[in-house]
């Protein structure tokens, strides 16, 4: 009797093969059989180059400027300091300080702008600082 292998087992035989084929080729090990692998190594790590916010001149005194979502100040000559802009009460973005005080245009939250607490409004806290540093005329997140 004559043994007969269908087209649809021959098919699938071949495409086992194939697909092993191709795991082998992807696997972890480029070493070949009995060779010691490499270690691997990894590039140092390096923290990526603080962005300026603003420089110190464009920050009045009293008074502060936006700069997308960061709310910067400057509430005594000489003494920067950032704040999220979200008002904590809707989130809508708050508006530029005057006389040292930041108001949200949606509800009339207040805020002191020395220290970010809420003044009056329906937020119920005040603003969230955000770390900075000044060097050099350039205010940048930390």
């Amino acid at each position: 009797m004559r043994w007969c292998a269908g087209r649809r087992a021959l098919l699938a035989g071949a495409g086992a093969a194939g697909a092993a084929g191709l795991l082998a080729a992807c696997g972890d090990d480029p070493a070949p059989s009995g060779a010691a692998a490499a270690p691997a190594t990894s590039a140092p790590v390096t923290a990526a180059p603080a962005t300026s916010l603003a420089s110190t001149a464009d920050v009045p005194v009293g008074g502060g400027t936006l700069v997308g979502g960061v709310l910067l100040v400057q509430p005594v000559a000489g003494t920067f300091k950032a704040y999220d802009a979200a008002c904590p009460h809707k989130g809508v973005k708050i508006g530029a300080p005057k006389d040292g005080v930041a108001t949200c245009p949606a509800h009339n939250s207040t805020f002191a702008i020395a220290d970010g607490a809420r003044l009056s409004g329906p937020a119920t806290s005040g603003l969230k600082e955000i770390p900075i540093k000044v060097e050099a005329g350039q205010i940048t997140e930390v």
